[in-house]
């Protein structure tokens, strides 16, 4: 009968735990608006439920890859194999605290044989009280912080943690406009906590934008000799960890596919800085002379994704064939393909966004300009047999260029050469705007941009030695000669 009792208790519980859960699920499905970015501190608050229960919950729910956001990091949501640097004078504070409590008259009575800690744990909070300043694990943090009865907050307000100002505001300026910069042009690799974030560019005025911001954050950088025809910095793993925190994953954007960082659509400084910077670091402008002999400057923005999943196995098979080429989407040989390519659903979303951000920006200015479309205009076949769809708009029409050009450029400029690139086509732009030219003209006009068809050599030579000294590389003319190779702007 006790048996029988028991397995009903058992039940009984099991039933709870479960009718506990489902109403969980229940709370978050009604509070979730957008499932693709979820802020992780209202819900915690409508609901009132444990960070560690709803992140679960969330992932099972919606999977793995949804964007969970919330606005402060904490140092106790670190990996645990990552490592903290602590006060250890706060350290001695808290064991003297304790012998004095339990009437431990050594370090290792106390904690061998009052709190039963094992040998090896001991061993190293006697090391630690060897040193001003320790290097430990977040793992073992914790279990010392549990040992001693103290809360994880409490680290943070006496700033115990050296390493990096805990907690992290996850919106602050510098760390969303770094956010841009690698969203544009850098990347996340490796395997946490031992992630790099890297960010390559051949504009050394915009590296020196980059290490600003890093520093800024209190993070740390590298700037290695060039293996290629650009400039890499690589960005050290807790600043590579906030990123992922603050919704940019690690591995290849085409693939992962990440947001604009949520303070973008919220601040309009912020979002004028990620549109400005997209456009030097992803975007392209282009003065041509039209069939009416006319000045047409086109401003367009482009970013793509990886589409493979999306290619039926017997179309993928030909597609493969035509490695490291790439197609238009019209010759791919089914409509309903091409229509799940070009579908609003398949764009990037950082594309997207950008696209509805800036033209309700644009109206702002001018409520009549001309909207172009998200089209594909191009997929590419890698060597390595991934199918990735490249997107992109085009704004053609003078009313939105000089909205463009005004909103944008007109009174920020960080001294890049896209920028005074930009500055000089408009200038030729508004000079010659709607009347035909002359055939002296049109020759006078290719010849100018001619001159800005490359960044020239003494440029980058110039704009180098703003670097950090950091990098001795830039008097070794090896290392130079491999960036002062052909130089194409986008």
């Amino acid at each position: 009968m006790g048996q029988y009792k028991h397995s009903l208790l058992e039940h009984y519980n099991w039933l709870k735990e479960k009718t506990n859960k489902l109403k969980t699920l229940e709370e978050i499905i009604r509070h979730v608006e957008n499932p693709e970015q979820i802020n992780l501190e209202e819900l915690e608050q409508k609901l009132g439920l444990p960070r560690e229960i709803l992140v679960k919950t969330i992932e099972r729910l919606y999977g793995p890859k949804t964007q969970v956001s919330h606005k402060l990091y904490h140092w106790w949501q670190e990996p645990n194999g990552s490592y903290r640097k602590i006060d250890a004078a706060y350290i001695k504070q808290k064991i003297r605290q304790k012998m004095k409590e339990l009437g431990a008259k050594t370090v290792t009575e106390l904690l061998e044989k009052k709190m039963k800690i094992s040998h090896s744990e001991a061993s190293l909070y006697h090391n630690w009280l060897k040193h001003k300043t320790a290097k430990v694990r977040t793992r073992t943090l914790k279990r010392f912080c549990k040992h001693f009865k103290i809360s994880y907050e409490e680290l943070e307000k006496l700033k115990i943690i050296k390493d990096r100002t805990f907690p992290i505001n996850l919106h602050k300026k510098e760390l969303v406009k770094l956010y841009t910069h690698i969203l544009n042009e850098g990347s996340i690799r490796g395997q946490i906590p031992r992630v790099q974030a890297t960010y390559v560019n051949k504009d050394p005025v915009l590296h020196r934008h980059v290490i600003d911001l890093v520093k800024a954050m209190g993070g740390e950088y590298k700037i290695p000799p060039p293996s290629k025809e650009a400039i890499e910095t690589k960005i050290d793993s807790l600043t590579a960890r906030i990123l992922i925190a603050a919704g940019l994953p690690p591995s290849y954007k085409t693939i992962t596919n990440p947001p604009l960082h949520p303070a973008i659509l919220k601040n309009k400084k912020l979002a004028k800085y990620h549109l400005h910077m997209t456009f030097i670091e992803e975007g392209y402008s282009s003065l041509t002379i039209n069939r009416h002999n006319k000045l047409e400057l086109q401003i367009g923005f482009g970013r793509s994704k990886d589409i493979t999943n999306l290619i039926p196995r017997n179309v993928y098979e030909k597609l493969i064939q035509k490695r490291g080429y790439s197609i238009q989407p019209t010759q791919l040989p089914s409509k309903e393909i091409i229509s799940r390519i070009i579908a609003t659903e398949t764009i990037p979303k950082a594309l997207s966004q950008e696209y509805l951000l800036l033209l309700s920006m644009l109206r702002e200015i001018n409520p009549k300009i001309e909207i172009p479309e998200i089209k594909c205009s191009y997929i590419h076949v890698s060597k390595e047999g991934k199918i990735t769809a490249h997107y992109r708009y085009i704004f053609r029409s003078t009313d939105a260029v000089c909205a463009f050009y005004e909103l944008l450029f007109s009174d920020f400029n960080t001294g890049t050469w896209k920028e005074a690139r930009l500055s000089k086509q408009f200038e030729l732009f508004k000079e010659y705007e709607d009347r035909k030219l002359s055939t002296q003209e049109k020759q006078e006009i290719k010849n100018i941009m001619q001159n800005w068809g490359k960044i020239p050599n003494h440029w980058i030579l110039e704009k180098i030695k703003e670097l950090p000294l950091e990098a001795e590389w830039i008097n070794n003319p090896e290392y130079l000669g491999r960036i002062l190779r052909k130089q194409k702007i986008k």
